[in-house]
This record gives C-alpha cells, sequence and structure tokens, in this order.
C-alpha cells in the first residue's frame, strides 16, 4: 500500500541588508529639511503680513489724525464771517495744567502731552431769512441743519456775534423757526446761525489693552458734553503755533502714533518714511507732523 507523504514546506531564506534602513533615514532626514524650510517660509510670511498689518494700520491713523485736525483747527476763530482772535479761539496748555471744565468726566489726559482747546461756529449752518429786530422773538431759519433744545448757537454777520441757547425749535413751510431766551441784537437777513462749538482734544487711556496688559492711548475730543475717541495708539501730541512777520500764523502739530502689536521685523527706510522700530519694547512708531495755516485774528 502506497503511503502519502505530504510535501515539506519550503522556506525561501532572504538576507536583510541595511540598505532599507538607511533609505528610511535618509527620506526622515530630507522630509525634515524639507518641512523646516516650509515652516521656516511659512512664519516668515506671517510675521512679514504681521508687521504689513501693523504698518498700514499706522497709515490709516496717519490720515484720520491730518485730515482731523486740518478739518478742526483751520476753522477756529471764525462765527460766520467774523474772525475772532487766534488766542482766544486756539488754546494750548500742558496736560497737568488744562482746566477740569475741558475734559470729560472721568478722563484724564496724558502727562507730559498737550491739549488743545479750540472754538468756532460749525462749518454747517443755517441763515436768516428775515431781517431780525432788537428783542424780536422767534429767529426764523433757513433748515440746512436741524437745531434742537439746548443747542449751543452763534448769531453773527461780519461785524458782531451773540453766543445763546435754543429753547425750542420747530420747522413750519420749510422754515425753521426758533426761540432762544434773550434776543438783544439785531440781525439782517443772510446773517449766519450755527451750533457753536467749543471742543478740546486730547491723549488719555481708552478701555482697552494690549496683549500683555499694557494701556492703549487714543486721541479724544469732548464737546458739549460728549467724549469721542477718533484714534487708538497715540503716544504723544505737541503743538506750536508760529506767526511770520506777515502775520500768518501756522499751528504745527506733532504726534507720535504707535502699533498696537509688538512686530518681529524691522522696517526699510524706504517703506514708510517716519517709521521706526524700538528694540525695547518691538512697537512700531510712527512719527507725523501736521501743519495747519489759520488765519490771522482780529483783535
Amino acid at each position: 500500500m502506497n503511503s502519502i507523504i505530504p510535501d515539506k514546506p519550503v522556506f525561501t531564506h532572504r538576507t536583510i541588508t541595511g540598505a532599507l534602513l538607511l533609505e528610511i533615514i535618509v527620506t526622515l532626514a530630507l522630509s525634515l529639511i524639507v518641512m523646516t524650510v516650509i515652516m521656516t517660509i511659512l512664519l516668515n510670511s506671517i510675521e512679514q503680513s504681521h508687521y504689513q498689518s501693523n504698518v498700514f494700520s499706522l497709515q490709516r491713523q496717519f490720515g484720520r489724525v491730518s485730515q482731523l485736525f486740518t478739518h478742526e483747527f483751520s476753522g477756529a476763530g471764525y462765527r460766520g464771517c467774523l474772525r475772532v482772535n487766534t488766542d482766544e479761539a486756539v488754546q494750548i496748555r500742558r496736560a497737568e495744567e488744562v482746566p477740569a471744565a475741558w475734559l470729560g468726566k472721568g478722563y484724564q489726559a496724558k502727562a507730559h502731552t498737550m491739549v488743545i482747546h479750540i472754538e468756532k461756529m460749525a462749518v454747517w449752518h443755517d441763515y436768516l431769512l428775515i431781517d431780525h429786530a432788537t428783542n424780536q422773538n422767534p429767529w426764523t431759519l433757513s433748515t440746512h441743519q436741524r437745531l434742537k433744545a439746548g443747542d449751543a448757537v452763534m448769531i453773527a454777520d461780519c461785524k458782531e456775534a451773540q453766543l445763546t441757547t435754543v429753547l425750542n425749535a420747530r420747522v413750519q413751510n420749510n422754515q425753521q423757526i426758533v426761540n432762544t431766551p434773550n434776543n438783544s441784537t439785531a440781525f439782517a437777513a443772510g446773517s449766519y446761525f450755527g451750533l457753536w462749538q467749543s471742543k478740546t482734544f486730547y491723549i488719555a487711556k481708552t478701555d482697552r489693552k494690549t496683549r500683555l496688559g499694557a494701556p492703549i492711548w487714543g486721541l479724544y475730543s469732548y464737546e458739549n458734553g460728549q467724549t469721542y475717541e477718533w484714534a487708538d495708539g497715540v503716544e504723544d501730541l505737541q503743538l506750536n503755533k508760529i506767526t511770520d512777520n506777515q502775520n500768518h500764523t501756522v499751528l504745527v502739530t506733532h504726534i507720535l502714533l504707535k502699533s498696537l502689536e509688538r512686530v518681529t521685523h524691522r522696517p526699510q527706510n524706504y517703506f514708510f518714511a517716519g517709521l521706526s522700530y524700538r528694540n525695547d519694547d518691538g512697537h512700531l512708531y510712527q512719527a507725523m507732523e501736521v501743519d495747519v495755516p489759520l488765519q490771522p485774528g482780529v483783535s
């Protein structure tokens, strides 16, 4: 009887050399190098983008403050077409010497900076539609600017002016009828009748802080019981009036802006004039100057 003998399994013996392990090590090393290069490029790109973002923010603040000061200061000292002495209409003081009435409640101007207080009639104003006799009541105006009770208003022509307060106002037949406490002065039709603006600009702490907990300073104005914030990152404010021998007065304003965040890239000198980087705190600083011509005042 034939016996069935199972075939013996055949095992193939293969020697594993060190070539495969070396390939793995080389591949991992190359991968790490590539990843390192990619991460470095990515981090540099993020840092550069962060830097550019802070630069653009300073540029926006620069434009905003420049336009604000030019708009506000150039009209200081005017009551309609009547000019007043610029020493009365533009007052500049050190923050430590500022009267409490100049600032909003709860706000304090930053030490060693300057505060400027201006007075003027609003750019948008109404006109008297009919002649106004002494002690006549009420005033008949155009409806260019809607007035309300409590508004401080200036009535002026090219010879005299009167500051008063609106008791009540209403619109009737496309005319604005305004009552004031006392109408002691007569004005001819066409005289100016507008809001009286008494503003103070100064630097104070905002209600925000940087990521490291440092206070953020901002540019504020105070007007008729209302406080407004115009720009943040404003570190310093210095003002000076210069008058030449022809009685032309220029208000020179120096402002120092600071980036709200730290940056790791030093700025290129050609990128934005006046931009600097401080190693001690890692912030960008933008020094700006705004020169606003002031009309010569009338004593």
